[in-house]
């Protein structure tokens, strides 16, 4: 067995397999050089042209070789120490919750803006797996809260504020790639840490009983599958009434968010006929009211910034 042979063959299933799959669709990019802005996040044609493909391919197109590199370097090292630490089948399942979230966050957080007049983010192209990386990273750094971790050996940071650190650190030394992309992932990652997504992640239970079945035998038969561990592990996602300061603001923050959404909405288009189904009238001695209360071209971003020949 060559030595590189061996190298990967001591990476984790699930890892190993998604980064595969980024290497596997850049090899796609540069044998029939697609148009990257066709598989970018780009939230106004999520939203208005229906393309919801650009959910899932924005996070494993890259737009160049060291974007990709850095990416899955990153991928390696935060990756591995999660699979080793939680289990294959549950990295794989927050791994696809992420992308799916971290587009999700994406999205809401631009059409939040366009709704305040603030068209930029609704225009701008994304792509890469970085978001979903810092919500690996979120987790990792919750695995130890107490402990800290040095950025680029510079200086030691808590690691409760490390990815926090990180998003600023990266967007100083890189202005061009996606702030937005990077947040939407830390927000995913601090959800999940404080335990408002247990709701939609599978418990530690359902997940041995998968290691144990006959259908994924296959997989768990892997010398590099690593089958998922003790309850008293996944204690670290503490419940929604335990969680964490930044959990709770963050809580506090979509709740207004939503209900500024919601004003606003009602402000444009009214409460509707439904909406007005709760005021009641009387007679004209006792009126009573009750009411219950209730442009593409616009910059590429990613990292690194793509060659010119690559914007469309």
């Amino acid at each position: 067995m060559s030595r590189a042979t061996e190298t990967v063959s001591k990476i984790p299933l699930s890892t190993l397999s998604f980064g595969a799959i980024c290497v596997a669709t850049y090899c796609f990019q540069i044998l029939l050089n697609p148009k990257n802005h066709d598989y970018t996040m780009n939230p106004r044609q999520v939203i208005f042209m229906h393309q919801y493909y650009r959910i899932i391919t924005s996070a494993f197109f890259h737009g160049s070789l060291m974007h990709i590199g850095f990416n899955m370097l990153s991928l390696m090292a935060v990756g591995k120490s999660l699979e080793r630490h939680f289990g294959s089948l549950f990295t794989t399942f927050t791994i696809l919750w992420s992308v799916l979230l971290t587009s999700a966050i994406y999205i809401f957080i631009a059409l939040a803006a366009h709704l305040v007049g603030s068209d930029k983010l609704m225009n701008q192209h994304s792509l890469g797996f970085s978001g979903v990386l810092f919500h690996l990273l979120v987790l990792e750094s919750s695995r130890n809260p107490n402990s800290s971790q040095a950025v680029f050996g510079m200086m030691r940071v808590s690691s409760k504020v490390y990815p926090w650190v990180m998003l600023v650190v990266i967007q100083f030394l890189m202005p061009n790639i996606s702030f937005l992309g990077h947040l939407s992932g830390i927000l995913a990652g601090t959800l999940q840490s404080g335990g408002q997504l247990n709701v939609i992640m599978p418990s530690a239970d359902y997940l041995r009983s998968c290691d144990e079945s006959q259908r994924l035998q296959f997989a768990v038969s892997k010398p590099n599958y690593i089958k998922t561990a003790s309850n008293d592990v996944f204690a670290v996602f503490s419940s929604p009434s335990d969680r964490s300061g930044i959990s709770s603001g963050l809580a506090v923050i979509f709740k207004f968010i939503r209900d500024l959404l919601e004003t606003i909405k009602v402000m444009i288009f009214g409460r509707g006929e439904g909406g007005n189904a709760n005021i009641r009238f009387g007679t004209e001695e006792n009126v009573s009211l009750n009411v219950l209360s209730a442009a593409d071209d616009d910059g590429w971003i990613g990292i690194p910034p793509v060659r010119e020949s690559e914007v469309v």
